[in-house]
C-alpha cells in the first residue's frame, strides 16, 4: 500500500469494522504480528522457550532482586511492552513491507476487543477486606491524579491526546493504560509511547524520592505501603519504594496494591469522559484533538463497562476469568506488535520535554496531597495503627 492509498484509507475509515480486508490481503501482516507475539511472550498454546519474556526473566535472575523486585518489572516489562519493543526494532531497523500494512490495520479491531475482554480481570470485591478508608483513598487518588494531570497539561499547552495518556497512566498506576486509551481518544502511536515512557521514568524517580520523604513526614510503615502504591507508579515500582522503607511497609504495600488494581478501569473511563465532554463543548476548536470526530459514546466501551459491572458482581468465575485473560494476552500482544512495526522512532520523542514536565508536576503534586491526607487520617484515627 503506498502513502496516498494509506492516507485515503485513514480518512475514509469510519469505524473499526472498516479495517477489515480480505484474508489474502491481510495475511502477511497478521502473520508478522503473530510471530512477533509468540517470540515476545509466553502465550498459552505455544510452548516456545525462546521468548523476550524468558530472556528478561533470566536477566532478572542474573541481576538479582532490587528491594525484593525484579529490574525488568520495575521497567514495566509485560505482555504489552515486549512485543511492542520487538516490533519497534524490526520496523525501524529493517522496515515494514507494503504487503504487511493492511494486516497491521487490524489493530483498530483488536484493541477494542482486547479492552472488552479485560473487564473480568478487575473484580472490585477483591479489595473489600482493605477497609473503607483505604479504598476511599485509592479511589480519590485516581480521580484527583487524573484531574490534576489534565489541568496541568492544559496549562502547559501539551497536546490533549498526550496529556490524556499521561493522566491515564498516572491515575491508574499502570503505564500501559495509555495503550488502552489510544482508540478512545484517537491518539497517535508516538504520543502513546512517549507519554507512557514519561510515566515509567517518573515512577523510577518517585520510587527513589518517596523513601527519603517518608521518614520526614512520619507516616507509619503500614500506611507508607498505602502511600507507595498510590503515589509512585506501576506495582513493582510502588513495592520497590515500600521495601526501601522497610519490610513491613513492603508487606502492606502488597496488601494495599489490590485496591489500586481493581479500580483501574475507572481511571481510563474517567479520562475519556472528561475529554469527550470537552470536545463536545468546544466544537470547531482546532487545538482540541482528543476523541477525534467521535460524536457518540463508543458502543464497545459501553460493552466493557457492562462486563466490568458483571465482573464486580462475580458473574465471571475464576477459571473463566483466567481463560479470558489468556485471550487478552494474545490479543494485546499482536496489537502491540502492530503498533511497534508501524511507529517511527522520531515520533516518540515529539513533545518529550513538555510531556515529562506535565508528568512530574502532576505526579509530585499528587504525592504531596496524598502524603498529607494519609498523615491526617493516621493522626485522627481514621487509619488505626
Amino acid at each position: 500500500m503506498n502513502t496516498l492509498s494509506t492516507a485515503t484509507y485513514e480518512i475514509n475509515r469510519s469505524s473499526f469494522f472498516s479495517a477489515l480486508y480480505s484474508l489474502k490481503t491481510v495475511l502477511p501482516g497478521l502473520l508478522a504480528m503473530f510471530f512477533i507475539a509468540i517470540f515476545s511472550n509466553n502465550l498459552v498454546g505455544v510452548p516456545n522457550p525462546f521468548t523476550l519474556q524468558n530472556l528478561f526473566a533470566w536477566l532478572d535472575g542474573v541481576i538479582g532482586p532490587l528491594h525484593h523486585q525484579s529490574f525488568f518489572q520495575i521497567m514495566n516489562s509485560n505482555f504489552v511492552w515486549n512485543p511492542f519493543l520487538m516490533g519497534l526494532v524490526i520496523g525501524n531497523v529493517f522496515g515494514v513491507p507494503d504487503a504487511w500494512k493492511r494486516g497491521l490495520s487490524y489493530i483498530h479491531l483488536m484493541m477494542p476487543l482486547g479492552i472488552i475482554m479485560l473487564a473480568p480481570h478487575f473484580m472490585f470485591g477483591h479489595a473489600a477486606k482493605l477497609g473503607f478508608i483505604p479504598i476511599l483513598i485509592c479511589v480519590a487518588a485516581l480521580f484527583v491524579t487524573a484531574t490534576i494531570t489534565l489541568y496541568t497539561g492544559k496549562l502547559l499547552k501539551l497536546d490533549d491526546r498526550q496529556t490524556s495518556i499521561v493522566a491515564g497512566g498516572l491515575a491508574t498506576g499502570d503505564p500501559h493504560a495509555g495503550v488502552i486509551l489510544m482508540p478512545l481518544i484517537k491518539a497517535k502511536g508516538g504520543q502513546v509511547i512517549g507519554a507512557s515512557a514519561c510515566v515509567i521514568l517518573f515512577g523510577i524517580i518517585a520510587m527513589l524520592v518517596l523513601p527519603l520523604v517518608g521518614p520526614l513526614v512520619g507516616i507509619p510503615d503500614k500506611y507508607f505501603g498505602l502511600a507507595a502504591v498510590t503515589t509512585v507508579g506501576n506495582g513493582a515500582q510502588g513495592l520497590f519504594a515500600a521495601f526501601s522503607m522497610s519490610y513491613e511497609a513492603g508487606r502492606y504495600a502488597t496488601w494495599f496494591d489490590v485496591g489500586r488494581h481493581v479500580i483501574m478501569p475507572a481511571g481510563f473511563i474517567y479520562v475519556f469522559v472528561v475529554m469527550f465532554i470537552r470536545k463536545l463543548r468546544n466544537k470547531g476548536n482546532n487545538i482540541i484533538y482528543s476523541t477525534g470526530d467521535m460524536k457518540t459514546f463508543p458502543v464497545w466501551l459501553m460493552v466493557f463497562i457492562f462486563c466490568w459491572v458483571l465482573a464486580c458482581l462475580h458473574v465471571f468465575r475464576q477459571p473463566a476469568a483466567h481463560a479470558i485473560f489468556n485471550m487478552v494476552q494474545w490479543d494485546f500482544s499482536m496489537a502491540a506488535a502492530a503498533l511497534g512495526l508501524s511507529l517511527p522512532l522520531r515520533d516518540i520523542a515529539q513533545n518529550g520535554l513538555r510531556c515529562f514536565a506535565v508528568t512530574c508536576i502532576a505526579g509530585f503534586v499528587r504525592m504531596a496531597l496524598l502524603l498529607a491526607v494519609i498523615l491526617i487520617c493516621v493522626q485522627t484515627g481514621l487509619l488505626p495503627a
